[in-house]
């Protein structure tokens, strides 16, 4: 399954999803996977970023999605810092 690829880069981590039968190029900053560790109260300090992205891939996805639903960018999608702040936030409200 393509939604499965995941690549270390320089800026994070490099991740496919598929929506409307088509895969979609994202990629999650470094600096967003280590908010998301800090919102979920998880110590990654000795952790790289490949393996914070699995830890929190079940939710790293779906915010991947809305973000894509919601912009359908013509690139690859861009998971920021800020953006898992205010999908955590919505979550936290429920």
């Amino acid at each position: 399954m393509a939604g499965q690829e995941l690549e270390m880069t320089e800026d994070g981590v490099l991740f496919t999803i598929d929506v409307d039968a088509a895969t979609h190029q994202c990629l999650i900053s470094r600096e967003a996977l280590n908010k998301l560790s800090q919102l979920k109260n998880v110590d990654a300090s000795d952790a790289d970023a490949l393996d914070i992205f699995k830890a929190f891939e079940a939710y790293i996805r779906p915010v991947a999605h809305d973000l894509f639903k919601a912009r359908r960018p013509q690139k690859t999608i861009r998971l920021t810092s800020d953006c898992i702040t205010r999908a955590y936030d919505c979550t936290t409200r429920h």
